[in-house]
């Protein structure tokens, strides 16, 4: 049998002996296994914890000689044990055979025992669990974030079995041994003040009155002098009861066991008003508690969290008893007992309230819910896992911000209420809007700006049922346009909560208020500084804006307390405010002007770093990175064309690629002009910079001529190739391509011609040495020599696919396919241009490329004519005019490189079979349909090549 401990170093035995596992890698290989709790890991995953930023290049394969070693080392008995399990691995050991699963079993069974009145069996118990305790979990992982989280849960476990076995040897009258064990305890952790109460009790049995007085004087001082804070209310009550000589310290009366259980509580009072949008998560919810023990409905203020667990409470037809327990007035964590005792009808009992109501559910099937639990996330946790190890019978249901962190513990979350639906039509929160609306205007109809006006208002609101139906209330006096407007910019225009409502709070900014300022005084420090990220961030935004300071531990508390969202995206995790929470926290942040311009100095670095990567083999990830982080780049250049325009003109011309790329071709050519007005007294090579920038995507957007009078400028600006040459060949390069695109070979050839000039001068950049190849071959193209034409492009293609180059590793490839096409004949060399189209397509999709793409689109589409497929041409065709349209960018722009008439040639082509629904018809496929759609024709379309067709 194998059995694995890691509580301490971690430690295998097969069959009663310890095996060597081979050496600190295979160690912490399997220690970062256990974390997975029978769960596979994927490999990135345990390269993490295995190595942290140490990794080897090819993690992957070292991690499956790691395992064969491991493998190796367990011997027969237990090789089986690591497996392979899709991307990662998981250790198929069952929980009873590690001395984590033990230990978590044993202490929750001692809680368990202790709280039935079975000091004895706990005592036994939890002695047993604490002996398989060695040390903190998975030591060879320290430096890991990975298992943080469970090592926290188990090292308060430990705790945890300390003070509840020393508590029940004072039970036992074992007071020598408690008052040993209780000295040791408050030593090794001072501020646990369970600990201090259990040993002032423990020596006052004891007949150490003065002393136990002592011990009670000595934390009060601790706990001033170290954290400011008095002692609780359990520790001041037991002070009051020595002092007072009360005798139930001697011998505390356990209490009468009730003769039945408390009966049902009247139900709670349920909202007038109609309940919408939650049918789909109040069956889940019904499904959990059917099944599960302990179900939290957690999310953020104001999406419903009350109303949905009373709604539950109300509608459940099966015949247990129910209690509805209100914690949101509760202050103080001693007293969540006390409350839940109350609903229970126990007050009169004398003894322990958990106790009683231990006793009191013990053999009574029912259903506790504990509503707004969010400010006692702990004091509820340690009554729920002791109320439900003594009663096997109740099932409980919080509601909370957070989880309440307690094992077998389920979470619903809550969400947002969708402003569209699935069809795109209107979502829960607009039909919530107009049902409230409604309640105030009898026989009120929406029509279309009320309708425009709804849905902007629900995503100004976040979809947060509180916060619509304030925004219902103004209704009356503003009309929902208005409303909108003014939401904008401020927030009192919503109504205050209405008489009735579950909300405890006076208005939405309370309700946001109660979330953010109850967090810890670290955690809300860095909340209300992260206000001018838009769209989201990465941890590592928020790390390089906050440098004094960790995030990671924070921004993990602010997900579990609902205040940040967590999105899982394919370039990664991001984290996002609710708008409703960003504009709270930029009217709470004590220095909203330095949050801003820390976030454009972020803003800044970010952009130029990614810049960097757009020419090599790390475009892909790069454009990525950039395009998650859009809404970010146009806030932080926003700010800085205000009060650093030198600044945001690098930032605008850095990212002059990506403009284009990413379909924001107006947008980036706006921003430019912008930024060049601004910083019209910045350094000459900024300058030239920013009208390269403009240059090039004035080219994307079909303007030859700005395109060509920013290179020009840019040039002037210069004045030579000595200082800046790689800005020089720039102009060079976009000078060409702007006389390429205006159709006038014998410029166009003078300007190519000085550009390779001065790519052979002296040592020049692998990705302009691929330009300068793409260039010549465009003109050798309008001049009509094609065989030249195409070996040049094909070695540009090849030069750029070796350097990482994708813009114009996809662009030759398209221009390949314009050549072939530009015989009208040649129906073969179609389906060939058909081919090299889906490739480029391959391209551009790696390098996000929206704008490119289009215009291979637009050239398959001509392709399928030349194909004799005219239906799907006109499709193809009409989707790429659409995106086009929307992107801002000419997807007819490289056509006239293979030869001047072939656009009016092909429209000529198109007209014949143009029907009325073209353009509505291609405006129904979305951009990921389009790409698809023109892959598969193009697959279907490829027949077997002659020796007379282009090869590609």
């Amino acid at each position: 049998m194998v059995f694995l401990r890691a509580l301490g170093a971690i430690e295998v035995e097969v069959d009663g002996h310890v095996v060597d596992l081979g050496g600190p890698v295979p160690r912490r290989f399997l220690a970062a296994l256990s974390t997975g709790a029978g769960s596979p890991l994927s490999d990135a995953a345990l390269a993490d914890l295995v190595w942290g930023a140490d990794q080897p290049r090819q993690a992957s394969a070292t991690l499956r000689v790691v395992a064969s070693r491991l493998r190796s080392a367990l011997g027969p008995a237990g090789r089986e044990l690591v497996r392979r399990r899709g991307s990662g691995y998981l250790l198929a050991l069952p929980a009873e055979r590690t001395d984590l699963g033990r230990f978590t079993d044993l202490v929750a069974a001692g809680v368990r025992e202790f709280a039935v009145d079975d000091p004895v069996s706990a005592e036994r118990v939890l002695s047993e669990a604490l002996a398989l305790w060695r040390g903190d979990p998975w030591p060879e992982l320290e430096q890991a974030d990975g298992p943080l989280a469970e090592r926290i849960r188990l090292r308060e476990l430990y705790e945890v079995a300390i003070e509840e076995r020393a508590a029940a040897r004072l039970a036992c009258g074992e007071l020598a041994t408690a008052v040993a064990d209780l000295g040791e305890a408050v030593t090794a952790a001072p501020f646990r003040e369970r600990r201090w109460e259990l040993l002032a009790s423990a020596l006052y049995r004891s007949g150490r009155q003065a002393q136990a007085l002592a011990e009670l004087r000595r934390v009060r001082e601790l706990l001033v002098a170290e954290l400011g804070v008095e002692p609780g209310p359990a520790l001041r009550s037991l002070e009051r009861r020595m002092l007072a000589q009360d005798p139930g310290l001697l011998v505390e009366s356990p209490g009468a066991r009730p003769d039945s259980p408390p009966g049902r509580r009247p139900p709670h009072r349920r909202p007038l008003s109609t309940f919408l949008g939650r049918d789909d998560e109040l069956r889940v919810l019904g499904e959990l508690l059917t099944t599960e023990r302990l179900v939290s409905v957690v999310g953020p203020a104001g999406v419903g969290k009350t109303r949905l667990a009373i709604e539950h409470w109300t509608a459940a037809e099966a015949p247990v008893d129910r209690w509805f327990v209100r914690l949101g007035d509760v202050d103080d964590g001693d007293a969540v007992p006390t409350a839940i005792a109350t609903t229970l009808s126990l007050v009169q009992r004398t003894g322990d309230p958990v106790t009683q109501i231990c006793r009191a559910l013990a053999a009574t099937p029912g259903l506790l819910v504990l509503d707004n639990c969010e400010h006692l996330v702990e004091p509820v946790a340690r009554v729920v896992v002791t109320v439900l190890a003594a009663c096997p019978h109740l099932r409980i249901l919080a509601s909370s911000r957070q989880p309440l962190g307690v094992d077998g513990e389920h979470v619903l979350a809550l969400s947002p209420l969708p402003v569209f639906d699935g069809l795109g039509d209107d979502g829960a929160a607009v039909r919530l809007l107009f049902d409230r609306v409604r309640a105030g205007r009898a026989g009120w109809r929406p029509d279309a700006a009320d309708r425009t006006a709804a849905h902007e208002i629900c995503a100004m609101l976040d979809g947060l049922p509180l916060a619509i139906e304030l925004a219902a209330a103004r209704e009356r006096a503003f009309g929902l346009t208005e409303i909108a407007t003014h939401l904008r910019d401020r927030r009192d225009v919503l109504g205050p909560t209405p008489h009735g409502s579950l909300s405890r709070h006076a208005d939405l900014s309370a309700a946001i208020g109660w979330s953010v300022d109850d967090l810890a005084p670290g955690d809300r420090a860095l909340l209300v500084r992260l206000w001018p990220f838009e769209g989201g961030f990465t941890w590592q935004a928020a790390a390089a804006t906050h440098p004094d300071a960790g995030v990671l531990a924070p921004l993990a508390s602010l997900v579990d307390r609902s205040v940040l969202t967590l999105e899982h995206t394919p370039s990664g995790t991001r984290y996002r405010l609710l708008e409703t929470v960003r504009g709270y926290c930029r009217g709470v942040d004590p220095a909203p002007g330095a949050s801003r311009a820390e976030h454009a100095r972020w803003v800044r670095t970010f952009a130029a770093e990614k810049s960097a990567l757009l020419t090599g083999h790390h475009a892909a990830g790069a454009y990525r990175s950039l395009a998650a982080e859009l809404p970010n780049l146009r806030a932080g250049i926003a700010y800085d064309l205000e009060h650093h325009p030198v600044a945001a003109l690098r930032t605008v011309a850095a990212l002059q690629f990506a403009w284009s790329v990413l379909g924001i071709v107006a947008v980036g050519r706006t921003l430019l002009r912008d930024a060049l007005a601004a910083a019209a007294d910045a350094p000459a090579a900024d300058r030239a910079f920013g009208l390269l920038g403009l240059s090039i995507v004035s080219f994307h957007a079909g303007d030859p001529v700005e395109a060509l009078a920013g290179a020009d400028a840019a040039m002037a600006t210069l004045g030579g190739p000595e200082t800046e040459r790689e800005l020089w060949l720039s102009a060079l390069m976009y000078r060409a391509l702007a006389w390429t695109a205006l159709g006038d070979p014998a410029t166009a050839r003078v300007a190519v011609d000085a550009l390779v000039a001065e790519v052979d001068r002296l040592p020049t950049p692998e990705w302009i040495r691929g330009c300068a190849e793409f260039g010549t071959g465009t003109v050798l193209l309008l001049e009509g020599r094609r065989t030249e034409a195409v070996r040049l492009l094909r070695v540009a293609r090849e030069r750029s696919a070796d350097c990482g180059h994708l813009w114009c590793e996809g662009m030759a490839d398209v221009v390949l396919a314009w050549a072939i096409l530009a015989d009208p004949d040649d129906t073969d060399g179609a389906a060939a241009a058909l081919t090299a189209l889906d490739r480029a397509l391959g391209v551009f999709a790696r390098q996000s490329n929206i704008a490119d793409a289009l215009g291979a689109v637009y050239a398959a589409s001509y392709a399928l004519m030349a194909r004799g497929r005219p239906e799907q041409a006109l499709r193809v065709r009409a989707a790429a005019l659409h995106h086009s349209a929307r992107v801002g960018a000419d997807p007819r722009r490289y056509a006239q490189f293979a030869h001047p008439a072939i656009v009016a040639r092909m429209d000529r082509l198109l007209a014949a079979h143009s029907r009325p629904d073209e353009l509505t018809d291609g405006a129904a496929l979305s951009w990921p349909a389009v790409i698809d759609l023109v892959g598969a024709l193009a697959r279907a379309d490829r027949p077997e090549l002659g020796p007379g067709t282009p090869s590609l």
